[in-house]
């Protein structure tokens, strides 16, 4: 194992740290390599619930890996290792965890490989079912094949005729499994002889989505795409009870409560939870925004209320306790990311203040597609938090059901500060055409009681923090600047109206020494105020229209993003160029300076990396990814970099190789960017991973 790789884990002090391997294709030049990926719950795919004991495991896909969570506080307890393609299917038996890759099963029992279940399938496996010592697959085409645990040998393999859309195992039912088709059929089948027993004499008309065991024998939940959920008894073939979801919405999960109580719960394609009494055969109560983009699966832990929900789009587990006697759920305990591709990370650390803790012991902040400002941490998933915006959303119009809608708008900036934190807010956005920006409190995990407007009236473009921690900047389209007191939310001072900007302010930084603060516009000027009073001290012309400002709190430059897809380098005390840093063939979307101000790093939207060292002007990193990078950020250490991508809800993480171990560093030569393999969630190409139990920061559902 290299040096920097252990550095990594002794770099903190305070409990266990994850390991860190190094895939062999990055042991060349690279300034970076795949550490891990933060953020990650469920990547949609229906869930595997496990019963060890007196505990409750579930495990959940993530792409290319998986991890388990124990349900008694959805505490993660362990990340597989990383597969050659993506996961189709899960499932679980007793001490094994049984994942579809491809035409493959691949069992595990933990981390260590019990068998690879190939050259059966000729399409991707659909659908996992444990039975026993055996496990079931279905690929694409309908195949269903029967396999023994652990050996591997094949028990028995069928084609009822049709590529089943469910599958279960009744219970007592020896060797028997009931497949639900497309078009409405349901048959049961000896996987023994290979033979069909039964065809049900039903036709439901509509596609079986959802098959779940009753408490009772014989009897079995269906599920239908028409939105009809039907209680049969397949022993004489007769559907006892019939439900149905409100608009059709198609049913995609059933769960039996298991303590006694006739109750059942229907998941829906809208992501909304249905509770009926099977007794009164009415609906007791509905829960309609439980999860965006629709419900995956959902199960009664074994003898207790309590309901373990997955997301199908919206990257979350919850648990959900339920009334006696009203049957609403109410929010127990959940944990998520980012519902959509995060689009804005930053580190959450004053850069002033590296020696105060660990490196790398910091937390992220970002702010995405799905309206939320989450909190992250890169060493415990249990420290992972979402801000609470239950304030604003309480003023949204009772009409407005999504619950993304009754969000504030998405985030275009924020700047935060340590320095204040347990004082007052210590966080501030602007949001896509709001003309208030809101503060935030870390402490508190809220928003804070004072907004920010800007005046005259007008969307906020660009905001910042003094770095005192007292102050916050506003920069607004109209090309005016203002100035507001985080404690009381108080207007302190505003740019006159002749020493504005002519276009819309985009980027606004404050010096260490609270004496300058820097902004840049459209009209392609870099201008630096007073902060006292926000009087004009200079202006430079940049030469071209900025979209963004970075400036590195203790150097005397600025980086300016142009809309010619170059980056300059200005300094700020003679306010002359210093460097004009191009290469890019499509709009930048950030740029970052490295911990010691003599790197500048820039993505675009052309899927690239560059690095350059400011002193020489010589361009030392040059890398290219599956996905654009929309947000870069650089830890205030340097140990590493974090990037967001498109089409990711996943906030990556990359460690820094020159902190860590000698590395020979000098300009790029090749005519093509180095390809970087996005990180997994187990970090590099999975290697070992310990038992995280580390953290306090239990995500709590929030109330509304």
């Amino acid at each position: 194992e290299p040096d920097w790789a252990r550095g990594i884990r002794c770099g903190a002090s305070s409990g266990p740290q994850p390991p860190m391997s190094v895939p062999s294709a990055t042991k060349g030049g690279e300034l970076f390599v795949p550490y891990r990926a933060v953020g990650l719950v469920s990547a949609g795919l229906p869930v595997a619930v496990v019963q060890h004991g007196g505990e409750t495991f579930v495990t959940a896909s993530l792409g290319r890996t998986f991890q388990i969570y124990n349900c008694a506080k959805l505490r993660q307890v362990f990340v597989g290792p990383s597969l050659p393609a993506g996961i189709t299917a899960l499932g679980a038996h007793d001490d094994y965890t049984l994942v579809a890759c491809g035409t493959a099963v691949v069992v595990y029992k933990r981390a260590e490989l019990v068998a690879t279940l190939e050259g059966e399938h000729t399409a991707p496996v659909r659908h996992l079912l444990a039975m026993g010592s055996s496990v079931v697959s279905v690929d694409a085409t309908g195949l269903l094949v029967a396999w023994q645990l652990p050996s591997g040998e094949v028990a028995g393999r069928l084609h009822p005729g049709f590529a089943a859309s469910a599958l279960c195992h009744p219970a007592t039912y020896l060797n028997k499994v009931l497949l639900g088709a497309p078009d409405g059929r349901m048959q049961l089948w000896n996987l023994r002889s290979s033979k069909r027993v039964h065809e049900f004499e039903h036709g439901w008309r509509a596609a079986v989505t959802a098959f779940e065991q009753s408490p009772a024998l014989d009897v079995v939940g269906v599920g239908l795409a028409d939105g009809r959920l039907l209680l049969h008894n397949l022993k004489f073939d007769t559907t006892l009870l019939e439900l149905r979801h409100t608009h059709g919405d198609a049913v995609r999960c059933l769960a039996f409560r298991t303590d006694g109580q006739p109750w059942l719960v229907s998941g829906a394609a809208s992501g909304a939870l249905h509770v009926w009494h099977l007794e009164r055969r009415a609906r007791l109560s509905l829960e309609p925004c439980a999860h965006e983009g629709g419900v995956a699966s959902c199960h009664f832990l074994r003898g207790r209320p309590e309901l373990l929900t997955a997301g199908a789009a919206d990257n979350s587990l919850r648990m959900w306790s339920s009334d006696l006697h009203s049957g609403e759920l109410s929010a127990l305990r959940g944990r998520a990311g980012h519902a959509a591709p995060p689009t804005l990370v930053r580190f959450h650390d004053d850069e002033l203040h590296v020696g105060g803790g660990p490196g790398g012991q910091t937390h992220l902040l970002s702010a995405g597609g799905d309206r939320t400002l989450r909190r992250s941490s890169i060493w415990s998933a249990q420290q992972d938090c979402e801000l609470s915006q239950g304030r604003e959303t309480k003023r949204r119009s009772m009409h407005e059901t999504s619950v993304r809608e009754r969000r504030l708008p998405p985030v275009l900036a924020l700047a935060s500060s340590q320095r204040r934190e347990r004082d007052w807010a210590n966080v501030v956005t602007c949001h896509a055409g709001s003309p208030v920006a809101y503060s935030w409190d870390t402490t508190t995990k809220a928003l804070a009681p004072h907004t920010l407007a800007a005046r005259p009236a007008a969307p906020i473009t660009a905001v910042a923090i003094s770095a005192c921690g007292n102050f916050a900047f506003l920069g607004s389209a109209i090309g005016a600047i203002d100035k507001y007191n985080l404690q009381s939310g108080k207007p302190r001072a505003a740019a006159a109206a002749e020493e504005r900007h002519e276009g819309a302010v985009r980027g606004l930084a404050a010096a260490a020494d609270g004496r300058t603060l820097f902004s840049c516009g459209g009209d392609g000027t870099l201008r630096l105020w007073a902060p006292a009073a926000l009087k004009l001290q200079s202006t430079a012309d940049v030469g071209c229209a900025c979209g963004m400002l970075r400036h590195k709190r203790d150097s005397t430059l600025v980086a300016l993003a142009a809309d010619d897809l170059s980056v300059r380098v200005m300094d700020a005390v003679a306010l002359r160029l210093v460097r004009r840093l191009e290469g890019h063939t499509n709009t930048l979307t950030d740029v970052a300076w490295g911990a010691d101000a003599r790197w500048v790093l820039s993505s675009a939207l052309d899927c690239t990396l560059r690095v350059v060292d400011v002193p020489s002007g010589a361009l030392i990193g040059w890398y290219s990814f599956e996905y654009a990078a929309t947000s870069i950020t650089v830890s205030p250490g340097g140990e590493f970099l974090c990037t967001a991508h498109v089409d990711s809800q996943a906030i990556c993480v990359w460690a820094s190789r020159p902190l860590f171990e000698e590395v020979l560093i000098g300009a790029v030569t090749d005519t093509r960017p180095t390809p970087l393999q996005l990180p997994t969630a187990m970090g590099g190409d999975g290697g070992d991973e310990s038992e995280d139990e580390e953290g306090d920061g239990e995500e709590e559902e929030e109330e509304e």
